[in-house]
Order: C-alpha cells, then sequence, then structure tokens
C-alpha cells in the first residue's frame, strides 16, 4: 500500500509520476535564417543605379579634359579643311600652267604663219601648210586633255542631245528631222557634253503642217 504522505508530498512540489508525451523533432531543430534570392538582385540594381548617378555628373576636370580634345579635334579638322583647298588650287593653277605651256608653242607656230604673209614671196600652198600644221597641233593637245569632237554629219537624224537647231526648215522627201547644215561643230569632255553642235535642220512637210518644231537656239 502507498504512502499517502509521499503522495501528497509530490503534489504540493508540482510534480507528477506521470510520463511526458516526446517533444516533436521539428521543434526540436533550431530555427536558422531563411535566404532572400531578392537581395542580390537589389544590391546589383542599386550598384547600377550609383554608377549611372555618377556618369551624369563627372568631376570638372574630366569634362574639362573632353572640351580640350574637342577644341583640338576642330582645330585639326578645320586645318586639314584649309589645306586640301589649298592643294586644290595649287593643282588647279599648275594644270592651267602645263596647258598654256603646250599652246604657246601653237601661238609661236601662228605667228610664223603671219610672218611669212608679211614678208610676202611665199605661196598660197605653203602659208596654208604652215596653218594647218599649227590646227593639228592645236587639235593634238586639246585631245589629250580629254576633249573629243562630236561625230555630226550633214543627213544625220536630229538629236537634241548633242544638236543644237540654228535654223529649221521643211524639206520634200524627208520622213523625219534630219541636220541640213552644219554651223559649228560640237565637242565633248570626258563624259559630259561641252557644246552641242549647231546646225540647220529639215523638217517633213508633214510634220510642218502639224506645226512641230524641232527645239531651236538664238545664234552666237
Amino acid at each position: 500500500m502507498a504512502d499517502p504522505r509521499r503522495s501528497t508530498l509530490k503534489r504540493r512540489n508540482g510534480t507528477s509520476t506521470r510520463k511526458r508525451d516526446p517533444i516533436p523533432k521539428s521543434q526540436e531543430e533550431p530555427i536558422g535564417i531563411q535566404e532572400v534570392p531578392e537581395a542580390e538582385n537589389m544590391a546589383e540594381k542599386i550598384g547600377t543605379e550609383n554608377q549611372d548617378r555618377a556618369e551624369r555628373f563627372e568631376p570638372d576636370s574630366v569634362r574639362l579634359q573632353f572640351q580640350e580634345k574637342l577644341l583640338r579635334l576642330q582645330a585639326e579638322f578645320d586645318n586639314y579643311r584649309k589645306r586640301q583647298a589649298r592643294d586644290f588650287r595649287r593643282l588647279c593653277e599648275q594644270g592651267k600652267k602645263d596647258l598654256i605651256q603646250e599652246l604657246l608653242a601653237v601661238l609661236d607656230n601662228y605667228h610664223r604663219a603671219e610672218q611669212l604673209v608679211e614678208e610676202g614671196g611665199h605661196s598660197v600652198e605653203e602659208i596654208t601648210d604652215g596653218l594647218m600644221k599649227t590646227s593639228e597641233q592645236l587639235v593634238s593637245i586639246l585631245k589629250q586633255e580629254g576633249l573629243k569632237e562630236l561625230e555630226v554629219a550633214e543627213g544625220d537624224p536630229f538629236d537634241p542631245n548633242i544638236h543644237e537647231a540654228m535654223l529649221a526648215e521643211s524639206r520634200d522627201g524627208l520622213d523625219q528631222d534630219t541636220v541640213l547644215e552644219i554651223f559649228q561643230r560640237g565637242y565633248s569632255l570626258g563624259q559630259d557634253l561641252l557644246r552641242p553642235a549647231r546646225v540647220r535642220v529639215g523638217k517633213p512637210l508633214s510634220s510642218s503642217v502639224t506645226g512641230e518644231q524641232p527645239e531651236t537656239g538664238g545664234g552666237e
């Protein structure tokens, strides 16, 4: 039989012989700090914003360096442009000198022909031969510079791209506008038309009735 005094003492001390339920393992494990994945992204964003802010507010010394570099580049470009213009003028002047130097030889031959006429005693054939050689020399020099005579002949169809009609008249037997006479030869320089051939144009009688006229220009 149990001692009633011992049971009373245990109740007074707040103790009991009843076994307690075991604590779940989930409660026994210590609570750790949860990882926040957004923290790294936030730090990276803040770093980028700080860098952008630093770039927007550059120190005065850096801005001054860029301004000095810009001024130097502007000065160098201005000097380059002036050199290019100066060199171009020199080339043009040298080109004119070279051309005139060659034309002086033609002028000398022309003066010799004049002298033959003034002296007298020379046949017309001699004078004509001298003038022809002078003309050939001039044409040769101009060809070297790129001058080319347009191929125009009487009877060619009228072409407003290379012909300039100074006069126009109706002609029987023509089926299109036709070159009747060449007043002045035409020339091209390289790929450019320097001067059109100035011509007299014959028009078919049918076109004269309808009132069609080729382009005409004023004579010089």
